[in-house]
C-alpha cells in the first residue's frame, strides 16, 4: 500500500462536505488528504482511551470523516468505508464483503488522553492507520488479507499542452478556533465532492487521482511528477447523466474535463494492484 503519512501538526481537522453522491464514490482515505512527512514517530503506538462504536440513527442522513489532535470520528459510515480508510484502499480494491458491510452504517469515535495526546500528534498516517486497523479488528472481529493482482489502471500524466493547475495560496489554520472563525482564509487540504464536481484547496495531485479512481472504478496512478499543493476545480458529466436524466448531461466526460480544464490526461494501462480480501467480520456489540 502507498505510505502517505500525516504530518505532526498541532491540531489536524479534515471535515468533508459530502453531497448527493453514493458513499462508495466519495469518501477519501487518510492518505488522500495528507500533506505530511513519511517519518514515523518513535516508540510504541498509543492506546485508545475511549473507543465507541454504535449503529447510526436511520433518520439522520448526515455523515462525517474527521481527524483531530486526539483522535477521530467516523459518522454514518459502513464498515466497507472504515476499512478503506484504515488500510488505505478504495472500494474497487476490495472483495469478500457481505451485504451489511456495505449497507449498515455506524458511528465510530476514538480518542487518546493524557500523555498519549502528544504522542498521537507525532504519528504519521501509516501509524494512525495501524491504530484504526487494530480497533476495527477487535470490535468487528475482522479478518483480512492482501493479494496483489495485475488489473486495468489509469495513469494520470501532464498533457502535452502543459499543466493548467493553479498553485495554491491556501494556508493551514494555527488552531481549530481560528479555522472556524475564518473558513475562507484557512482552506488548506479541504475537498468538496458531488456528482460531476471535484473542488480541492491546497491539495496534492494524488488526492485528485484518488477521487478520479472512485469515479472511474479503477486505480488512477499519479504519474504527473507534480509535487506541490494546488487549488483544483473540475466539472464533468456524472455517470448518472449518461441516460439524459441530469442537468449536466451536456458537460464533458471526465476524460475530456481532466484534459481541457486541468491540462492533465488519463491513459489506460495495466499494473499491479494491491487488493484487500475480507475473510470474516461481525457486527459489533453496541457500546
Amino acid at each position: 500500500m502507498t505510505k502517505c503519512p500525516w504530518g505532526p501538526a498541532a491540531a489536524i481537522v479534515v471535515a468533508l462536505m459530502l453531497l448527493a453522491l453514493p458513499i462508495r464514490a466519495q469518501l477519501p482515505t487518510m492518505s488522500d488528504v495528507d500533506r505530511g512527512t513519511d517519518t514515523p514517530a518513535a516508540g510504541p503506538l498509543p492506546e485508545w482511551d475511549v473507543a465507541v462504536i454504535k449503529p447510526h440513527p436511520a433518520e439522520d442522513h448526515s455523515m462525517m470523516w474527521q481527524m483531530t489532535a486526539d483522535g477521530l470520528s467516523l459518522i454514518n459510515l459502513p464498515l466497507e468505508m472504515m476499512i478503506c480508510s484504515a488500510w488505505d484502499v478504495k472500494p474497487y480494491q476490495m472483495s469478500g464483503l457481505s451485504g451489511w458491510m456495505k449497507s449498515s452504517t455506524f458511528d465510530l469515535t476514538a480518542k487518546v488522553s493524557g500523555d498519549d495526546v502528544a504522542a498521537y500528534k507525532k504519528l504519521n498516517t501509516a501509524q494512525r492507520q495501524k491504530m484504526l486497523q487494530k480497533l476495527l479488528t477487535e470490535r468487528f472481529q475482522l479478518k483480512v488479507h492482501m493479494e496483489t493482482k495485475t488489473l486495468p489502471i489509469y495513469d494520470l500524466v501532464v498533457d502535452k499542452s502543459g499543466s493548467k493547475l493553479k498553485v495554491s495560496t491556501a494556508i493551514e489554520a494555527p488552531s481549530d478556533e481560528e479555522r472556524k472563525a475564518n473558513p475562507e482564509k484557512y482552506k488548506k487540504g479541504s475537498m468538496m465532492m458531488g456528482p460531476g464536481t471535484y473542488e480541492g484547496s491546497g491539495v496534492q495531485v494524488r488526492a485528485l487521482a484518488g477521487q478520479l479512481g472512485n469515479v472511474l472504478g479503477k486505480p488512477v496512478h499519479d504519474a504527473t511528477g507534480l509535487t506541490g499543493l494546488y487549488d483544483i476545480e473540475l466539472h464533468f458529466r456524472p455517470e448518472e447523466a449518461e441516460a439524459g436524466n441530469d442537468d449536466n448531461a451536456d458537460a464533458p466526460s471526465v476524460f475530456s474535463a481532466v484534459q481541457e480544464q486541468l491540462g492533465l490526461k488519463l491513459l489506460p494501462n495495466k499494473g499491479p494492484v494491491e487488493t484487500l480480501v475480507v475473510d470474516a467480520a461481525q457486527k459489533p456489540a453496541v457500546d
